[in-house]
Formats: structure tokens, sequence, C-alpha cells
């Protein structure tokens, strides 16, 4: 069972940080461990302490629980953060914004 919450746990930081558009690196030294320990976190061979789960969670903006999460789908809020976050990354480019735009008036 440790290995299955290994494996969970390193896949949904796995997800959050690439929705974040965080690279490895960058996001370990956000959450001050070395880029091995986290690369050993997300491919389910490490696990964290309290405290980095914590960084984790806040650096992310997430709950802790979501962490732990298992999801043979994504959810609803979960697909809406990843949408509004990767909307964050391309604010400031009106051409991508438009073509967003055309693909969600195209959806409703």
């Amino acid at each position: 069972m440790q290995n299955q919450v290994c494996k969970i746990l390193g896949e949904n930081i796995k997800k959050l940080r690439k929705a974040r558009g965080l690279k490895q690196d960058e996001l370990a030294e956000m959450i001050g461990i070395e880029i091995k320990s986290l690369s050993l976190i997300e491919t389910g061979k490490g696990f964290v302490s309290a405290k980095t789960l914590e960084k984790l969670a806040a650096v992310l903006n997430t709950r802790l629980s979501d962490l732990f999460e298992y999801q043979d789908g994504q959810s609803c809020d979960n697909l809406y953060d990843i949408i509004l976050n990767n909307l964050e990354l391309i604010k400031n480019n009106p051409q991508k914004l438009e073509t967003i735009n055309i693909v969600l008036k195209s959806l409703i």
C-alpha cells in the first residue's frame, strides 16, 4: 500500500507542477529540496516530510488532501484550476487568448 501512496502522491505533484508551468528544478528550489529528491518523489520512489508536504501544497496552491487523491480521471474542479492556471500563463498574449475564446465559444 505504501508504494501505491507514494506513486499517487508523486503523480499528483508532477501533474500540478506541470499545470503551473514549473520545471522540476524550479519547484525543488521553491520548496527547499534537491532536484534528485523531487525526482524520486515524483516517480513514487521517495516520500516527503510533513514540512515539505505543507510547502508543496502552498507552492502548488492546492490542499494537502489533493496531493493524495487518486483520480481515475480529472475532476471538474481540478480541470478548471488547471485551465485557469494555463490562462494565467498566456494572459499577455492577445493572439492566444483570442484563439482560446474562439474555442470556448464553439463549446458553449
